[in-house]
């Protein structure tokens, strides 16, 4: 079934229902919101746009993070896996969530709370780490 989103922060979009991830805990500081959609916008690579589907004003890019740190290692925890159905990390695509300011070498992710999805089950989560990762951390060093 197609979903249309006429306004979101990225323009319309069709939206297949099988794409709709599902985060039963919502989001941090958007506990209420729960589905969402992974958009890809041409000219923003490598970010991606986790998109709000019942509040089309929320979309919140979001990287893989070893686009940005290659050396980033941090696996998520058993009960965060079995929180999203996923059998091992393998079955989860890890995102960091971005802050983009005005001045883009400004722009940091948050290493300490990453989105975790698993696109077999299309369940998502934020998970807090139990690393020293930073929450703003910045993308360009100074």
């Amino acid at each position: 079934m197609l979903m249309e989103l006429t306004q979101s922060v990225v323009g319309p979009l069709q939206v297949e229902e099988t794409s709709v991830i599902e985060f039963p805990e919502g989001i941090l500081g958007f506990s209420s919101l729960r589905q969402f959609v992974l958009v890809e916008y041409e000219n923003s690579d490598p970010f991606k746009w986790l998109q709000c589907l019942s509040d089309p004003e929320l979309a919140l890019p979001v990287v893989d993070p070893l686009r940005i740190f290659p050396d980033y290692s941090d696996s998520p925890a058993a009960e965060d896996l079995a929180s999203v159905q996923a059998e091992s990390a393998a079955d989860v695509v890890t995102f960091v969530v971005a802050i983009i300011p005005k001045d883009p070498l400004e722009s940091t992710v948050n290493l300490k709370a990453p989105v975790i999805v698993n696109f077999k089950k299309m369940i998502g989560r934020q998970i807090i780490l139990e690393s020293s990762r930073e929450v703003r951390t910045r993308i360009i060093a100074k």
